[in-house]
């Protein structure tokens, strides 16, 4: 058990105050000699210093190799646009996934994350986009006390894996890039990461 006493824990943590609530005080501070007293706004925003004038770029070296001189900031490469995926609407129709998947336990019923359970309609173009074929199956409660009111639309893969073509068309409804989309899937489909 742990005793705390309040007053060294707000030592440790003070207290925050939101910035409206702060108190502000323009009031110069009162010393012998007013004009060596600046406002820090005003020393902020001076710009007595020359700009300093860019280097020439220089040839550099690392220990035998040369690695050229460095582009200057103008020329530098631009990053492309990444193109976005369509949208998982656009790709497998309005409603890609079952609206209200659920099921019934020993204490009544509940519901599923509908991204488990794609319409046979998703399950059918996610399987021609992987090459395997549709599968049923109640993967997430195959038995028990648990069980599912309408089965996983599943692909099975050439070597016999299963992956769930809701998750996969889930992959769509994000935003993500399709180069994104892309490693997502080949990681699914080939259970490595990165």
């Amino acid at each position: 058990m742990s005793h705390i006493i309040p007053t060294l824990r707000t030592a440790v943590h003070p207290t925050y105050t939101p910035p409206e609530m702060r108190r502000k005080s323009d009031a110069r501070p009162v010393t012998g000699n007013q004009e060596t007293v600046a406002d820090f706004r005003t020393v902020l925003t001076k710009h007595t210093a020359p700009v300093a004038a860019e280097p020439a770029p220089v040839s550099r070296t690392m220990g035998s190799v040369n690695l050229g001189t460095p582009l200057p900031a103008s020329t530098a490469p631009k990053a492309t646009a990444s193109t976005m995926a369509p949208t998982a609407e656009t790709l497998f129709g309005g409603t890609p996934w079952v609206t209200d998947p659920g099921g019934v336990g020993p204490s009544g019923s509940y519901s599923y994350n509908h991204y488990y359970f794609a319409t046979p309609a998703t399950a059918a173009t996610v399987a021609q986009m992987l090459g395997g074929k549709v599968v049923e199956t109640n993967a997430i409660t195959p038995s028990g006390p648990f069980t599912q009111n309408q089965p996983n639309q599943m692909v099975q893969m050439p070597d016999g894996r299963l992956i769930n073509a809701g998750l996969i068309a889930g992959l769509y409804d994000h935003g993500y890039s399709q180069q994104t989309v892309d490693q997502m899937i080949a990681t699914e489909v080939n259970g490595k990461l990165g």
